[in-house]
């Protein structure tokens, strides 16, 4: 019977754990949940002689000091959970800096393997390492390997084996002889409680001079101990000594053992003078030239999104509209289905695939941008140069992060709101994630901006954008001081600024597919569904005028709330803001429907399979040269051009609003209640109360922007 041994994957984030445990496993590892949180939890089993083991990915974290959820689970696995080994991944190129985890890992006293992953760049780069005397020193096993090629990855699961046999313990650093007296001193006070057996000694030194609020809650809670009292004396004499808390003056001394051990095992390659890396960094964490960087960057991000997908939208469109749903009405004529089935199914059902399959193209190339930015290492620059600007709200760097993300869709962007420290900024980050324009309302602004200032447009529809920054702004600086988030817990920004690289493809395609995949599979339903509701909504009564119908009756009992803003005064433009909640791009389509320019009566269809699909794969050939031809002309000034209704939905809807009340409908699309999905995202997240607060304050927040909007605009119009 094989033996099996449970391993833990400790490391700092973007040090490529994931990829190591993919390159273990052959990719199938399976994915859960923490217990109690939403963070996930990623495993895999690999066969090895006559061994089973199981690796655990614990979330990526920078030290075992928990202040966020993933370094709060990373720690509590360590403690409690007791895996037989840990596998400690750490970034060669930058081995100083992620030797502070590992100086925090040894004291858990879990033999250990040191995985130095990134060795092919450690070696171009010209470093070398004393591996001997790094394994004497620390009392572990390293082991160089490359996780996207999987070098070494055999010689790792030896060294696993070896040290869950062997009996060699971690050697934790050692630190200055004040400190160690003051360490030997807690440890002997603590010695002959009944929790000093459960927990790792020098662990259990080390944080009770730190006063480490969670293991002091521990104590408190099971035991009844006061380990604050207790160790009073020694935190104080710590203070006085280093002239600083005792647990700066632990990281302090951390830092130094580190620095005297990678001078005696690492030799670095002689300075090669003002590099291309430092002359980027001069620019991008520039106080002044940063952030106007970050937003031209992001400028092109967009630019690239939209110019590049449109094509392969519009192919996929054409696919849905003049293939699917004809050879599915084709088939429904053919066995003499009743009109309001052959409705159901053609604009209900094969129309919602369409819906769900226009969204893919557009979050493929945006979260293609995004991963590249992401990988290269721009990002944590980003986030270190707007940290300054988000603090007075309430805010840090890394709130940046998910709100750019919601530019392209707010789902995963709330999704992304797991990595921030503590359940204030994750809660107040995911309220003002809705504010930022996501890609499903810019054919709502496009089709107006256009149709009412055809010569302004662009900046019209740019406009959006920046108004949906200026609410989360104002929004943020009004709640930042409530309670509705929790305690506000000021920390130190802390970010990891990496080396640039330039991201390989896989990596560009693990950071599409998991959110795409995630879009789809959650977000996808919402889309689906959306379409049946909007059928249902305009059909019953089956053949009734679109005023009678349920939909315009539900829009009749809106509408005056919204005639002072202008556009409220017909109840058309109220009617299509109900399955807009549903998703944005309902409102263009429900227009269509509801002014009456589908077709009435269904034709009978006739079709000539081959010549429809050899048109078909015509058309994906045309879509993906135009992309190739959108990619290289990205410098061409001006947005890309995003398809309108046809002309006579424009020249109806043009009878449905002025110039000033098309701005105030702008306004109030851009703000108003997050879609479903996003609703579902909060609740899920956070739970009904956020949602339900987050579609108060949208709804507020747009009826305010869009009068104020209109009683401007009618004085300039």
């Amino acid at each position: 019977m094989a033996k099996r041994i449970r391993v833990a994957l400790v490391g700092q984030p973007n040090v490529g754990k994931s990829s190591l445990l993919k390159r273990l496993t052959g990719g199938d590892a399976r994915v859960g949940n923490w217990s109690g949180i939403t963070v996930d939890k990623v495993s895999g089993l690999v066969r090895y002689g006559d061994y089973e083991i199981e690796f655990v990915d614990l979330p990526g974290v920078y030290s075992l000091s928990p202040y966020s959820p993933e370094e709060r689970i990373t720690r509590d696995y360590l403690l409690f959970e007791r895996p037989d080994v840990v596998v400690n991944v750490v970034e060669s190129p930058m081995l100083e800096r992620n030797l502070f985890l590992t100086s925090q890992v040894l004291e858990l006293e879990i033999p250990t393997v040191l995985a130095l992953n990134m060795w092919d760049e450690f070696r171009s780069k010209g470093f070398e390492l004393d591996l001997k005397t790094l394994e004497r020193e620390l009392g572990v096993r390293a082991v160089p390997v490359v996780g996207k090629t999987g070098e070494n990855l055999d010689l790792l699961l030896e060294k696993v084996v070896e040290v869950y046999e062997g009996s060699q313990k971690p050697k934790p650093f050692r630190f200055s002889r004040v400190l160690e007296a003051l360490l030997g001193k807690v440890e002997r006070k603590l010695r002959g409680e009944p929790f000093y057996e459960l927990l790792p000694k020098r662990w259990l030194a080390v944080k009770a001079l730190e006063g480490d609020p969670l293991l002091t809650e521990l104590l408190k809670t099971r035991f009844g101990f006061n380990l604050g009292s207790c160790c009073a004396a020694e935190r104080h004499y710590a203070a006085e000594a280093y002239s600083m808390p005792p647990e700066e003056a632990i990281s302090e001394e951390r830092y130094r053992a580190i620095a005297r051990l990678v001078s005696r095992v690492l030799k670095k390659p002689a300075s090669g003078g003002f590099s291309f890396q430092e002359a980027l960094d001069a620019v991008f964490l520039n106080p002044y030239l940063g952030l106007p960087s970050f937003f031209l960057i992001m400028f092109l991000v967009f630019k690239f999104t939209f110019a590049v997908s449109a094509p392969f939208v519009g192919w996929l469109d054409g696919f849905v509209n003049d293939f699917l749903k004809k050879y599915a009405l084709y088939g429904l004529q053919a066995v003499e289905a009743p009109e309001w089935l052959a409705s159901f199914v053609v604009d209900g059902i094969v129309g919602g695939v369409g819906f769900l399959l226009t969204f893919v193209p557009i979050l493929v190339f945006m979260y293609a941008a995004i991963g590249f930015l992401e990988h290269s290492g721009y990002f944590a620059r980003a986030a270190f140069v707007a940290d300054r600007l988000m603090r007075p709200l309430g805010l840090t760097g890394k709130s940046v992060v998910p709100m750019i993300l919601g530019f392209g869709c707010n789902v995963p962007a709330v999704l992304a709101t797991r990595t921030l420290e503590n359940s204030y900024l994750r809660r107040l980050t995911a309220l003002l994630i809705p504010f930022m324009s996501c890609s499903a309302r810019l054919p709502v602004y496009a089709l107006l901006a256009f149709a009412f200032f055809p010569d302004k447009a662009h900046f019209v529809i740019f406009s959006m954008y920046l108004l949906g920054i200026f609410a989360a702004v104002l929004v943020a600086f009004l709640l930042r001081r409530t309670p509705l988030f929790g305690k506000r817990v000021e920390l130190p920004f802390v970010v990891e600024i990496p080396p640039y690289r330039l991201p390989s493809f896989r990596e560009l395609l693990r950071s599409l597919w998991t959110p795409v995949w995630e879009f789809v599979h959650r977000a996808g339903t919402v889309i689906f569904l959306a379409n049946l509701a909007v059928w249902v909504l305009l059909n019953v009564p089956y053949g009734a005028p679109p005023k009678e119908t349920l939909l315009g009756k539900t829009a009749s009992l809106v509408q005056p709330a919204l005639e002072p803003l202008g556009f409220g005064r017909y109840w058309e433009n109220a009617a299509v803001l109900i399955p807009g909640f549903l998703a944005k791009e309902l409102i263009i389509t429900s227009y269509g429907t509801i002014l009456g320019v589908q077709e009435e009566e269904r034709k009978v269809v006739k079709v000539d399979f081959w010549r429809d699909l050899t048109k078909q794969i015509r058309n994906l050939g045309k879509a993906f040269a135009d992309a190739v031809r959108a990619f290289f002309g990205l410098l061409v000034p001006g947005l890309p051009e995003v398809e309108l209704a046809p002309a006579s939905v424009v020249e109806k809807i043009k009878q449905l609003f002025t110039p000033a009340s098309a701005l105030a409908f702008m306004v109030f699309v851009l703000l108003y209640t997050p879609c479903a999905a996003t609703v579902a995202t909060l609740w899920q997240e956070f739970g009904p109360f956020l949602a339900a607060f987050s579609i108060l304050l949208n709804l507020s927040t747009a009826w305010t922007f869009s009068f104020l909007t209109f009683q401007i605009a009618r004085l300039i119009f």
